[in-house]
């Protein structure tokens, strides 16, 4: 691994034939790219969403959870990092599957990142719901008028994200400062809450004992909790999915990502500590993070029992905001993944379309959100919680698109990087582990996902909501793919974006002897 092998060869490692599609260069800086990266993981609503049931799964070792789930996450951050670095594409998952692996791959890639990404658009509306409910003062309104309040959120967001990236980021900048800013000031009043001996009286005191591996309560807390990590930290790669039209270079739009992931983990892993010592785990107590009336909506209620009434109020309102910036984060780049895939022809012509006004690719931001739209309306008929379906199934489709980003990176990395201790590891080592801990969670869930009682308890004809939506839709995929082959086979045959890796060029001559980018084709 010293290099002396290729003291006359240089790395080739940049992708070649990289498709423009008009995006605008420079409308998003780095730091609202950073913003943006933040936003999408959401964290008012995936804390209110998920902290309940983290810690229903995972007790008091929801904070050491939080920090083992990372480590699979960072993995990907990483493999995320170094293929925005030689290949900054709007289409991320999607392209660096099909050229480093192959088409196939890199199209259910794509579609997971699409799923992924609508799923979370579907727990976001109920969550706007719950908060609109709350600062309104309604006690039990009629499920038609939540779902006529979910469906104007996701109607709005979309006619927000169609006017333009740059617009777009700005706005998310702003509401990822607010958000970022409310959690702050809650954590601080939790803490003085707890140090004032007023936390819930069933809540046991901080320990450090909450970060040790070893008093994780088995293999089922292990992996309800990494599950539910898995939703919270979902969402760092958004930023990068705006490598096209960031400021600055391709090293500078791959950090945004690692730096995206670094701030989200001390936001949550704080936050968690807080919410425990403060509402304890008791289900029979009110305040408790798994109380039945809280669970779905934790910040809501340690509001109310903190400040008073008004506090819920303001909680509702950061979590809105929260939800609000999350959907919008996350259509925008999944928006720009469809465009990727209809530019390489791997999806009908129109979706390619692009605005010139707004240089915004409306027809692929309103056909995700519209399905968003479906999805949402479908949900709120047969789910118990949709919340909790939502955070439970969405996790099937990030692992699908989390491993064709890693293994996209080893493959394509794999006969350079091992020139150096530090592209060895960060390029394939790493990236291989996190293919490896997120295909083996991905078969686990999938299997768990087929008992009705699994997330809320809501079944169709005897089949859980949680698999019908997570593993059925990601299977969808596949009849989806082979009926495109068939009316379109160019992408799928490799001539709008063809195999090609990193390989060993030669000084002062061409590629070397067995390495050409087009030797797998």
């Amino acid at each position: 691994m010293d290099g002396a092998v290729h003291s006359h060869e240089h790395a080739d490692i940049d992708a070649e034939g990289l498709v423009d599609k008009g995006l605008r260069k420079g409308s998003v800086s780095l730091v609202a790219a950073v913003s943006i990266g933040l936003a999408a993981t959401a964290p008012a609503y995936s804390l209110t969403g998920a902290l309940g049931w983290g810690a229903a799964a995972s007790g008091y070792q929801l904070p050491i959870i939080f920090l083992i789930s990372v480590i699979p996450m960072f993995f990907v951050a990483l493999a995320y990092k170094h293929m925005t670095e030689v290949a900054p594409d709007s289409g991320t998952v999607f392209t660096w599957g099909s050229m480093a692996i192959g088409p196939y791959t890199g199209w259910i890639g794509g579609w997971g990142l699409f799923l992924s990404s609508t799923l979370a658009g579907v727990g976001a509306a109920e969550v706007t719901v719950n908060a609109v409910v709350t600062v309104a003062g309604l006690e039990d309104p009629p499920i038609l008028l939540r779902a006529a309040i979910g469906a104007a959120f996701i109607l709005l967001t979309t006619w927000l994200v169609a006017r333009g990236a740059e617009e777009s980021s700005r706005t998310t900048l702003l509401l990822t400062i607010v958000q970022y800013g409310g959690l702050i000031v809650f954590a601080l009043i939790m803490v003085a809450a707890v140090l004032s001996g007023n936390a819930a009286p069933t809540a046991e005191p901080f320990s450090w004992e909450w970060f040790n591996p070893l008093a994780i309560n088995g293999y089922d807390a292990m992996m309800g909790g990494f599950l539910v990590a898995l939703f919270i930290f979902w969402g760092f790669d958004a930023s990068l999915a705006m490598s096209e039209e960031s400021g600055g270079n391709a090293k500078q739009a791959g950090r945004t990502g690692v730096i995206s992931m670094t701030i989200i983990l001390v936001t949550y892993v704080v936050f968690a500590v807080a919410a425990l010592a403060y509402a304890g785990i008791d289900e029979t107590d009110p305040l408790s993070l798994t109380h039945p009336d809280n669970i779905d909506d934790v910040f809501g209620s340690m509001a109310t029992a903190a400040v008073g009434t008004w506090g819920a109020v303001v909680a509702a309102l950061i979590i809105a905001v929260s939800a609000f910036s999350a959907t919008m984060s996350t259509v925008m780049p999944t928006a720009r993944n469809l465009l990727a895939m209809a530019s390489y022809k791997a999806l009908p012509k129109r979706f390619a379309s692009v605005d010139e006004a707004t240089a915004a690719p409306k027809v692929a931001t309103w056909a995700m959100g519209l399905l968003t739209l479906a999805i949402y309306l479908g949900l709120s008929l047969t789910s118990d919680s949709i919340v909790a379906d939502s955070v439970y199934s969405v996790g099937i489709s990030i692992c699908v698109y989390y491993i064709v980003a890693s293994l996209s990176s080893v493959v394509y990395f794999h006969r350079t990087a091992f020139a150096s201790v530090r592209t060895a590891f960060g390029q394939v080592i790493l990236p291989a582990i996190a293919v490896v801990v997120l295909g083996y969670v991905l078969v686990v869930e999938a299997g768990n996902m087929m008992d009705p009682e699994y997330g809320s308890g809501s079944s169709v004809m005897g089949v859980g909501t949680v698999f019908i939506v997570g593993v059925l839709g990601m299977a969808l995929a596949i009849p989806l793919m082979l009926a495109w082959r068939i009316k379109a086979p160019a992408f799928f045959k490799g001539r709008t974006l063809p195999k090609q890796r990193a390989h060993w060029v030669r000084d002062g001559a061409g590629p070397s002897v067995g390495d050409s980018r087009s030797e797998l084709e």
